[in-house]
């Protein structure tokens, strides 16, 4: 567990330069399932729905979008499992505290599909080089 923690604090600090690599996506997927092991359902679904964007905005190509999403799904259920089976779970609200506090959590995301990351940068669409006219931010909705 402590590799998890320790996963935490990088991908907290540096998620807005993950490169797209097949490890990167591997190891998020990983980091999904011991969180959904752990209870945390709500947070994870805020994280998958940034983190879906994130993929498809930075894939070259719908295929590797789509090979990104596989990987991810699949390192996702294989931690979750191995989590889910263990028989101590005393590190999953630390775990998901940690999570809980991960820039991704700060990324903005706008109705035409654009993300705003805590720097101010946005990462768009493919094809697409600015807002959509009209483009509202849809998630946070409290801001």
């Amino acid at each position: 567990m402590r590799f998890f923690l320790l996963f935490l604090i990088f991908l907290s600090s540096s998620f807005n330069a993950f490169a797209q690599s097949s490890k990167d996506t591997e190891n998020i997927g990983t980091l999904a399932g011991v969180v959904l092991a752990c209870g945390a359902y709500r947070q994870l679904y805020q994280f998958e729905e940034i983190l879906s964007r994130y993929f498809s905005n930075t894939a070259p190509n719908q295929a590797a979008e789509d090979a990104s999403l596989r990987l991810y799904a699949s390192a996702k259920a294989n931690s979750y499992v191995l989590q889910r089976n263990k028989k101590n779970k005393r590190d999953c609200p630390q775990t998901i505290a940690d999570f809980s506090k991960m820039d991704i959590f700060n990324f903005e995301l706008y109705s035409d599909g654009s993300i705003k990351t805590p720097d101010g940068k946005f990462i768009f669409p493919r094809g697409q080089n600015k807002l959509a006219a009209g483009a509202q931010r849809t998630y946070p909705k409290n801001r």
